[in-house]
């Protein structure tokens, strides 16, 4: 089993691996993989690089993820400076929240995040691209109990094995 899930993640790890690409903008996510529990609500994080030797315009962008998760980037519009001078990089913020609605099957969805603008503040091209990916796993809690139930079943087990 655990060989199998290895092969399964290569790929990922090879996807994730370089969490940005295109364009003069580089997007480094704090983490680009998140785990959540059914009904959370998390938020992704990272900071803006502007690898061009001008200044780039932060006009929109695009975000795409696997269904049923549900994505807002209300925070990038929020958080994000209009513009990032040559060579400059933003400080740490948050970009966009993913949630998870109750019913979701456990499992990886992945998703990428654009960065739309360019030397105007009207353009709207792709200046930035990053992937990123939700791990939807079972609550901690639940695990907590399963494991209690399982030790107090167990000894009460050996305590009326022996009377």
């Amino acid at each position: 089993m655990t060989i199998r899930m290895t092969f399964r993640a290569l790929p990922l790890f090879a996807l994730f691996g370089a969490s940005a690409f295109g364009g003069p903008l580089t997007i480094n996510f704090t983490s680009s993989l998140l785990n959540a529990a059914r009904g959370q609500t998390i938020t992704f994080s990272g900071s803006v690089a502007n690898t061009s030797g001008t200044t780039v315009f932060l006009n929109g962008d695009s975000l795409n993820l696997a269904a049923p998760l549900m994505a807002d980037d209300t925070k990038f519009f929020l958080n994000s400076p209009l513009s990032i001078g040559p060579g400059a990089t933003t400080p740490i913020f948050q970009i966009f929240d993913v949630t998870v609605p109750g019913g979701a099957p456990f499992g990886l969805y992945p998703g990428v995040f654009d960065i739309l603008g360019g030397s105007t503040p009207n353009d709207f091209a792709t200046v930035g691209t990053a992937t990123f990916a939700v791990n939807v796993v079972p609550e901690p809690a639940t695990f907590w109990m399963l494991l209690a139930g399982a030790g107090y079943w167990s000894r009460r087990f050996k305590v009326g094995r022996s009377s």
